[in-house]
C-alpha cells in the first residue's frame, strides 16, 4: 500500500478510502522515520486515582454513596491533598464500576 502511495498520494487515497492528508503523512513517516508500520496505540498518563487515592475514595463512598461528584472531589481533596477535575473522579468511578 505504501508502494502505491508513493507513486501517487492522491490515486492511493481514493482507492484506499482514506483522506489526501492521510497519505501525504504515510509518506512523510516512511521518509523522515523509516516508520512503515502504524504507532502502537494506547499508552497515555497513568491515573491519578490509584493506590492509596483510589482506596480513600472508596472510603468515602462507603460512608456517603449518594454524593455528586464535586462532593466526591472535595472529600478527596481534604483526605488526601490530591484535587482533581470533575471527569478524574468520573473515570476512576466508571473503573472501578461504582455508578
Amino acid at each position: 500500500m505504501l508502494a502505491a502511495v508513493d507513486a501517487a498520494p492522491e490515486a492511493a487515497a481514493r482507492r484506499f478510502a482514506v483522506g489526501r492528508s492521510t497519505a501525504y503523512r504515510w509518506v512523510a513517516a516512511a521518509r523522515d522515520e523509516g516508520r512503515r508500520a502504524a504507532k502502537r496505540l494506547g499508552g497515555g498518563p497513568k491515573p491519578v486515582i490509584a493506590g492509596e487515592v483510589e482506596a480513600a475514595l472508596l472510603r468515602i463512598l462507603t460512608t456517603d454513596n449518594h454524593l455528586t461528584l464535586a462532593e466526591c472531589r472535595d472529600r478527596l481533596a481534604e483526605a488526601t491533598g490530591v484535587r482533581v477535575h470533575l471527569w478524574t473522579v468520573g473515570r476512576a468511578l466508571r473503573r472501578l464500576k461504582w455508578t
